[in-house]
């Protein structure tokens, strides 16, 4: 992507699947965007969605409200769609810019082909987390188990069609956890995790193949995912599997 290549049509729709593929607990909206509260667990759902018109009136001191009563910093999520001067604003207001990332979209079709088969890794999908997935997700990622809580609400209360992937060895063993989503014909990559031991070997390869192959099933042509700026392995890896960037974004969080 070019700079004034953005195509914004298309950014607001895949901004749109990518707030719907991830549910928090608390949603309320201020005009067209979205305050989004789960417990203090991932900036996603803990973060006003700013893609839509600038709500009438004092929308900041909206947003410093809403946080403000849950006891959580005031965050907010911004993209290429997100108004022109939102986040100047921020900048002055002293909000500090966190995780800044590519949204990048790809075809099932093209994925699948540029990875051939392994047959050292088995897929396995499943309709939805159950307790065993979230605890090797939870171990993986190197979280605390507090948080196993809130994603298990994330992961129950996403609407459209989603499954939870777990890439096995021959004997077994865990090799790698990944989610999708699909919805409108796109299909929303996240949860991309692989066991240490495992890496470098072609896990993540296989990984993308076989949710490329679940999205395809699902009448999803494009893959779409999110990754941060600075992750230049997992950006080579997506780029072989012909995923371009569509569009950046990132967070601005207040101090408490």
């Amino acid at each position: 992507m070019e700079p004034g290549e953005v195509r914004l049509d298309v950014v607001r729709l895949v901004e749109e699947l990518a707030a719907n593929a991830w549910a928090p607990y608390t949603v309320q909206a201020l005009g067209g965007w979205r305050l989004r509260a789960t417990f203090g667990v991932t900036k996603r759902a803990n973060s006003a969605w700013t893609v839509g018109a600038t709500p009438d009136g004092d929308w900041l001191d909206a947003v410093e409200r809403f946080y403000r009563r849950r006891g959580m910093p005031s965050c907010f999520y911004l993209s290429d769609a997100t108004p022109d001067g939102i986040d100047d604003a921020l900048a002055a207001a002293g909000y500090e810019k966190l995780f800044p990332c590519f949204f990048m979209t790809g075809s099932a079709s093209e994925t699948s082909a540029r990875f051939p088969a392994d047959d050292r890794f088995e897929a396995r999908y499943a309709d939805e987390a159950g307790d065993d997935w979230i605890a090797d997700f939870i171990r993986l990622e190197g979280f605390e188990p507090a948080r196993a809580a809130a994603y298990a609400h994330i992961f129950r209360a996403i609407g459209p069609a989603k499954t939870f992937l777990r890439l096995t060895s021959r004997d077994g063993d865990t090799v790698a956890l990944a989610t999708a989503v699909a919805e409108r014909g796109h299909a929303g990559l996240s949860n991309v995790v692989v066991a240490p031991a495992f890496r470098r070997q072609g896990a993540a390869a296989q990984l993308l193949r076989a949710l490329a192959a679940w999205a395809d099933a699902e009448g999803a042509r494009t893959l779409w995912l999110q990754v941060l700026e600075d992750n230049a392995p997992a950006i080579a890896l997506y780029r072989k599997a012909g995923f371009d960037v569509l569009s950046r974004c990132h967070y601005r969080q207040k101090k408490l």
